[in-house]
């Protein structure tokens, strides 16, 4: 008793001056708990783990157990899912304004999709809460099947219609996947006992970078199909002067001759691309329905949350609520401005630098390098959140793609300079996947016990950033687009930093808040 006694004593002592080593006077803390079987947790992740209760009412009896085996393969499977499907969509993105040409059908249907996910999203919380996560993306990965079979017949009246019908759910699907991936990050972070701002940030990166390949493969499918098809169209044209780059303006210029090369797909390439899409689309589908799990939903202790899951009004009522949250406020135009940019990538990039200056047989090589660096980047960035800050991260981005957009607006892309196609692609690949990765984790750490509203939210302003992108693109030079890409990301990142230092302050005040309980316990004792 009396060695006992000592030993709190001593260790009253060390609370007393906690920061002097603060690693030090951690471990003790921890050491000690352990001794005494004191159910104490850490400042900042205390009070987040008890935002979230687990319950078995109204659990699937096929749910998942937090397991951590069972977590990461479920991310793997989700990721590997995603990758399948958006082979097949992303590759149709980049070609549709040369697969749809005509009268602008292309881009009108990439606008319909985006307009409908934003106003989707509203809904997108009851959605989820009526079909569960594995069976919206079950659903929503059926629809894209069946967009790509519309384009064997592409004719306005039933394109756009199935295209915002696909609108309608990308935003539940996408909403489902963040609210999946958090959810099992919760469940393994308790079970670990670890971070969960770490867990999230983790499992995003793996998630990401799986999900990237899919730029890869449906680049490679399409380079490979449409290399040994371009015609003469190129040659003629390069022979002639023409604006590319950020002096591109599209339908400004006064000769049409100058515009663009439209280089036509033959038939039977064309519906090669799209078997091998259907394929794809349908290979997402079957890994879904078999190898995820259904995944027991959390219950918040938030009482004004689980009114939400009452009626669709009141679902619909959470989302519009997020509004308020001054979080958000500082956060929105971080989110709009990851949309822009993916809207340039593949709306501008694509267009006024690669295919204006090599050609549309190129287009799947560029992006092919694209894709892997943005995905080997989401990969790495995942371990690296261990050793460097979120913020650090985030502000290094945000100068190296500072930088990038200048140099699109210098650079004049020229068929001798092929290298620097693929350097620029690869920057923008690392831009992309810093941006993808931290904003996802950033609303995982902030609104954990509001997940599918708070994500609802985030797909509402990406959404609305892609509307804008494929908006105006046919009606701005792309230097303006490169000026308000400039403007938006400088904006994002001074409200963004708020966010960062409120988020510091808030974690002091919990450790501070730690501090007092415990020295509070040791004198009891």
């Amino acid at each position: 008793m009396e060695k006992q006694k000592n030993q709190h004593i001593a260790f009253k002592d060390e609370v007393d001056l906690p920061y002097k080593d603060k690693r030090k006077w951690q471990n003790e803390v921890e050491k000690w708990k352990e001794k005494e079987g004191m159910a104490m947790k850490s400042s900042y992740y205390y009070s987040t783990y008890n935002s979230i209760q687990y319950t078995t009412d109204a659990v699937p009896e096929d749910a998942e157990k937090p397991t951590s085996k069972g977590a990461v393969k479920n991310i793997v499977v989700l990721g590997v899912a995603f990758m399948f499907v958006y082979t097949a969509f992303v590759s149709l993105q980049s070609l549709q304004s040369t697969m749809n040409a005509k009268e602008g059908l292309g881009v009108a249907s990439l606008c319909s999709i985006y307009t409908a996910t934003l106003l989707s999203c509203f809904f997108a919380p009851w959605i989820i809460h009526k079909l569960k996560t594995k069976w919206t993306i079950i659903l929503a990965f059926g629809l894209f099947t069946v967009y790509v079979i519309i384009h064997f017949y592409p004719k306005d009246f039933m394109l756009i219609p199935t295209s915002i019908l696909l609108g309608f759910l990308m935003g539940p699907l996408w909403i489902a996947q963040s609210t999946y991936l958090t959810t099992t990050a919760y469940n393994y972070a308790k079970e670990m006992g670890t971070a969960y701002d770490r867990v999230v940030g983790k499992f995003n990166a793996v998630f990401c970078s799986v999900f990237q390949l899919s730029q890869i493969w449906g680049n490679i499918l399409s380079a490979a199909v449409l290399y040994n098809d371009h015609t003469k169209v190129l040659n003629e044209n390069s022979s002639r002067p023409h604006p590319c780059g950020a002096q591109d303006c599209g339908w400004n210029n006064n000769d049409l001759n100058q515009t663009m090369h439209v280089a036509l797909i033959p038939d039977n390439s064309l519906y090669m691309l799209l078997s091998i899409y259907i394929g794809c689309s349908l290979m997402g589908v079957v890994i879904i329905v078999s190898l995820l799990d259904v995944l027991a939903p959390p219950k918040t202790a938030d009482r004004e949350w689980q009114s939400v899951q009452g009626s669709s009004r009141t679902m619909f009522c959470a989302t519009v609520k997020m509004f308020a949250d001054p979080r958000l406020h500082l956060l929105f135009p971080l989110v709009i401005f990851t949309g822009l940019e993916q809207g340039f990538i593949f709306g501008d990039f694509t267009k006024s630098y690669v295919n204006c200056a090599l050609g549309v047989h190129n287009i799947g090589f560029t992006m092919i390098t694209f894709g892997a660096i943005t995905a080997a980047s989401a990969f790495v960035i995942g371990f690296l959140v261990k050793h460097i800050k979120r913020i650090a991260i985030v502000i290094a981005g945000a100068v190296f793609h500072a930088s990038l957009i200048l140099a699109l607006y210098l650079w004049k892309p020229s068929i001798e300079d092929i290298p620097m196609f693929y350097v620029v692609a690869a920057c923008l690949g690392l831009c992309d996947a810093i941006w993808q990765t931290q904003s996802n984790t950033l609303f995982g750490v902030l609104f954990p016990e509001k997940q599918e509203a708070a994500f609802a939210a985030y797909r509402i302003f990406q959404s609305l950033g892609f509307a804008l992108a494929f908006g105006y693109s046919y009606f701005l030079c792309v230097e303006t687009k490169l000026y308000i890409l400039a403007s938006v990301l400088v904006i994002s990142l001074g409200l963004y930093s708020v966010i960062e230092f409120r988020l510091k302050q808030s974690h002091h005040r919990h450790h501070h808040r730690d501090c007092h309980h415990i020295k509070a316990q040791l004198v009891t004792l």
